[in-house]
Formats: C-alpha cells, sequence, structure tokens
C-alpha cells in the first residue's frame, strides 16, 4: 500500500512540474512580442520585451544600402517614444530602442520608417 501512495505522490509532483514549466514557458510567450514585414525593398522587424518593470521596444530596418536618410517614429498607443531622422549603417540598417511603461501586451506599438522618396513602411504590434 506504502509502494501505491509514493508511486502516487512521485506521478502527481511530474504533473505539477510539468504544469510549472507550462506557466514559464507560456509566460515568456506573453513577455515578448515580434512582427515583421516588408515594403518598398526594405524590411523592418518591430518587438516588445518585459524588462525592468517595463516594456523595451526595438525596431529595425533593413534598407538596400549604407548612408540613407529615413524619417523614424516609434510610438506606444499614439504616444511617440522616438522620433527624427536616422541613417542606414554600413549594412543598410537602422536599429532603435526605446522604454515604455506597462507590459508588451497591454498596447499597441508602432513604428513608421520614411525615407526621403517613396513610401512610409509602417509596422504595428499588439492589440
Amino acid at each position: 500500500m506504502q509502494k501505491k501512495a509514493v508511486i502516487g505522490a512521485g506521478a502527481a509532483a511530474a504533473v505539477l512540474v510539468g504544469l510549472g514549466g507550462w506557466w514559464a514557458v507560456d509566460a515568456a510567450v506573453e513577455d515578448q512580442t515580434t512582427e515583421r514585414g516588408t515594403c518598398g525593398g526594405a524590411t523592418w522587424e518591430l518587438s516588445a520585451e518585459a524588462e525592468d518593470g517595463g516594456t523595451e521596444v526595438g525596431a529595425e530596418l533593413q534598407s538596400s544600402g549604407p548612408g540613407e536618410e529615413w524619417q523614424v517614429e516609434l510610438t506606444r498607443d499614439g504616444s511617440v517614444l522616438l522620433d527624427g531622422t536616422r541613417t542606414t549603417d554600413e549594412d543598410g540598417e537602422i536599429d532603435l530602442d526605446a522604454f515604455s511603461s506597462g507590459n508588451p501586451g497591454d498596447a499597441t506599438y508602432a513604428v513608421t520608417f520614411t525615407p526621403p522618396e517613396g513610401e512610409p513602411c509602417t509596422g504595428t504590434l499588439g492589440s
């Protein structure tokens, strides 16, 4: 009878550990989200990740070449986190990082990269 109780307790512990692992994976998924897209020969990526009691928002643009100037704007629910002109690096990339309050899933983030000539590239992430 004691063997059955020990086996039962061991099985229950394994189930709890498994559920705890699933919860940790599920929580990690909610802590970071990413969207990607293309427009006008460029590719963009927008991500939001929980960090230090808030959200780190990152955006990247991969363009056709170095030295291009782009107007950029990064927002959270319409409020500007970062804007200005950025120049692509030697790899044709622009990287943006900003910090926001709240959790990654409780807001809508948007990035707009606008070249001097051409259509803006806009990406959104969130609700």
